[in-house]
């Protein structure tokens, strides 16, 4: 058996990646690298979650917009598709230049990085927590991902009365 020499910091991040799959970390690296596993696709937000980017703001509010702001980079066209279908989105279609500031104003809405969208901030945890949780589903992560992705924005465990509609 060989051995693979890691820093405590690393260590540590492996352990989160691992214990957010419900494996060991060596499982997890088999899994990573092994030929004959199952990929873990969908999960690229693990290493997200783990790094500097958006372990670095303590701020809550930071954190929930550099999450917003990666999944749009990163899957834009689910990101825009997944905006784009929400039932408040046509209410703001009719609204001119002043009545649209005047709404972002009244909600506290902050810009998400790197894109045209804007998040509304004075919804409550519960309401961030779906509005994640379905987000994060639409663009295909396994709910470990998504119960981890709520862990870390301190949203509280998702889903944790309902059910998930599974596609076919």
């Amino acid at each position: 058996m060989k051995k693979v020499e890691l820093s405590d910091e690393a260590f540590n991040t492996l352990q989160q990646l691992a214990a957010a799959k419900n494996l060991s970390p060596a499982e997890l690296i088999a899994a990573l690298v092994g030929p004959g596993r199952p990929p873990l696709a969908g999960d690229n937000l693990l290493f997200f979650l783990t790094s500097a980017e958006f372990t670095t703001p303590a701020d809550p509010t930071a954190r929930y917009l550099a999450l917003l702001s990666w999944v749009a980079r990163n899957y834009a066209c689910d990101f825009a598709d997944f905006i784009s279908h929400q039932e408040s989105g046509r209410r703001y279609l009719m609204l001119n230049h002043e009545e649209v500031n005047a709404v972002r104003s009244h909600n506290h809405a902050l810009q998400i990085d790197g894109t045209q969208y804007w998040a509304v901030m004075t919804i409550d945890d519960s309401t961030k927590r779906r509005f994640i949780c379905r987000l994060l589903e639409f663009i295909g992560c396994h709910d470990e991902t998504v119960a981890q992705a709520c862990r870390a924005l301190g949203l509280g465990e998702a889903n944790p009365h309902g059910f998930r509609l599974l596609s076919a």
